[in-house]
């Protein structure tokens, strides 16, 4: 055991760059994963939308909860192979967003199901719209459920490979598609180290998004 192997890893300018992408990949991920979910969940619940268009929202979470993320990723790959999105880290991001869109969004829902219902009329008297209410309001009685839904997105951006590994380009590999090229090198030690930095990363994220919610309980 030493820390040679360490060293050597994180050093290494390719790996860290990997490491970087991982990083904007799950943090893009997150922010707009949970601002797409929130918003979605909120027009089911909290506004006067017809039933047909709320019970569209509802298939569309089932449908992207349902599809396999080979399948996923696979479909991404042939839709924008000629397009300049091709190897980019934003059609990674979208990926991320579109595959684990359910859990947060039912999280989301549950949440915004169980506020008082009265929250919008109130609103409505002072004269104060739908979104403003939402901001003002709605949104800061369910900061908790908004952390975790983050905490959710993030850490599963991470370790995610199944849709990602056929979306990836030279200068867009995320540390999951790096850590499956080095399997075929029998590179074992940067396997080794980059599996931890990936648990050492969820796990400070984990911790940050706990401090919060323990944080709006006072606590």
């Amino acid at each position: 055991f030493t820390l040679d192997h360490v060293k050597s890893t994180l050093t290494s300018n390719n790996l860290i760059e990997t490491f970087r992408n991982s990083i904007v990949v799950s943090l893009f991920s997150g922010v707009f994963g949970v601002t797409l979910a929130y918003l979605a969940a909120a027009l089911n619940t909290r506004s006067n939308l017809k039933s047909k268009f709320k019970g569209s929202i509802d298939t569309v979470s089932i449908i992207t909860n349902t599809i396999p993320g080979m399948v996923l990723g696979l479909s991404y790959l042939l839709l924008f192979n000629k397009s300049s999105l091709k190897g980019s880290l934003i059609l990674i991001i979208v990926c991320n967003i579109v595959h684990f869109f359910a859990a947060p969004y039912l999280m989301a829902k549950g949440s915004l199901s169980k506020l008082n219902k009265g929250f919008e009329t109130t609103g409505e008297l002072m004269g104060d719209s739908f979104f403003k209410t939402l901001y003002r309001v709605i949104i800061p009685n369910s900061f908790k459920t908004i952390v975790e839904m983050f905490s959710y997105y993030f850490i599963n951006s991470m370790v995610t490979i199944s849709a990602i590994i056929f979306l990836v380009g030279s200068k867009s590999a995320v540390i999951t598609t790096k850590i499956k090229e080095l399997q075929h090198y029998a590179k074992f030690n940067e396997i080794f180290i980059l599996s931890i930095l990936i648990f050492l990363t969820n796990l400070f994220v984990k911790l940050i998004c706990e401090f919060y919610q323990n944080k709006k309980d006072g606590v």
